[in-house]
């Protein structure tokens, strides 16, 4: 018969197995990012005031630019305004097939006659 996952051996062996293979690489794991994070909060901050000239610098340069796309859209025409109902497709109505094909009695009568 097959073991469940409520089967008393199953557990024994799972919980055999997080003692000695998970929990010691789930251990290693951690030791390993409060490492690095150590690391990160040992490393000095930069300084804010070079901070602070670069995006200056970069805020001159884009409004530069901004200043130069907007110059071009003043030649450009507004939107239309007009309503969505004349932007519709005109619909009409389809006209009717030219093909009349015989209708079910009709060609079942006939081949009774001929056979």
């Amino acid at each position: 018969m097959a073991k469940s996952a409520r089967a008393s051996t199953r557990k024994a062996n799972n919980r055999r197995l997080v003692q000695n293979v998970f929990g010691p690489a789930e251990a290693a794991r951690n030791e390993r990012l409060s490492a690095k994070l150590l690391e990160l909060a040992k490393q000095p901050k930069p300084e804010s005031s070079d901070v602070n000239m670069h995006t200056q610098e970069e805020e001159a340069k884009e409004a530069v630019q901004d200043n130069e796309v907007t110059s071009m859209d003043v030649d450009s025409k507004k939107p239309s305004t007009g309503r969505i109902e004349k932007k519709r497709a005109d619909r009409r109505k389809q006209k009717a097939s030219k093909i009349v094909f015989k209708s079910y009695g009709s060609r079942s009568k006939s081949k009774k006659k001929s056979s």
